[in-house]
This record gives C-alpha cells, sequence and structure tokens, in this order.
C-alpha cells in the first residue's frame, strides 16, 4: 500500500540530486516571515527536499521548518532566497 511522506512521516530516505545523503535542516527566516512561507509553498513540488515538520502557533504559520535535503540543495535554496532564509544541521539533542 503506498504512503505519502508528509510532516512528520519517516518516508525513504534516498540520496539527493547530488549523490549525497540527505541532511535534516532548521530552516528559519533571517527577517521576513514571509520569505518561510514562500519557501514551504515551493519546495511541495520540489522532490529533493523533504518537509519534516513545522514549527510555530497553532493558529498561525511556521516560524521554522524542519526539511532534509542534501547539502549542495540546501545551499542552493539558501542562495535563491538571497541569504533570507537560515540553514542549520538539525543535531540529535543528547543531556551530556
Amino acid at each position: 500500500m503506498p504512503s505519502s511522506a508528509g510532516p512528520g512521516s519517516a518516508g525513504p530516505r534516498s540520496t539527493g540530486p547530488t549523490g549525497a545523503a540527505p541532511v535534516r535542516y532548521i530552516v528559519r527566516a533571517a527577517n521576513d516571515d514571509g520569505a518561510l512561507a514562500s519557501f514551504v509553498a515551493s519546495i511541495r513540488s520540489d522532490p529533493a527536499v523533504r518537509l519534516v515538520d513545522t514549527i510555530g502557533p497553532s493558529a498561525g504559520p511556521p516560524h521554522t521548518v524542519v526539511v532534509e535535503t542534501d547539502p549542495a540543495t540546501a545551499e542552493a535554496w539558501k542562495q535563491r532566497s538571497r541569504n533570507q532564509l537560515m540553514f542549520e544541521p538539525d543535531s540529535p539533542l543528547s543531556l551530556f
């Protein structure tokens, strides 16, 4: 049975267009929340980027998203946004 990979779903992991393994990134707008909303709308049609989660108030647009993509694609999106988006590699939290 096919499954759709949406926010929070595991989905299949594959290499990106450059052959690099996907990495999770935390993405937020540097100054303009509209840039993040535009990014989220745009990546829905980009098979190289998977939206993992959105973070923000339930009654408004997200202020942060978590995506999975390869490093080259993340850098390309950052450049395309004219540095209006900040991409930070998502690291697992540890107690120590």
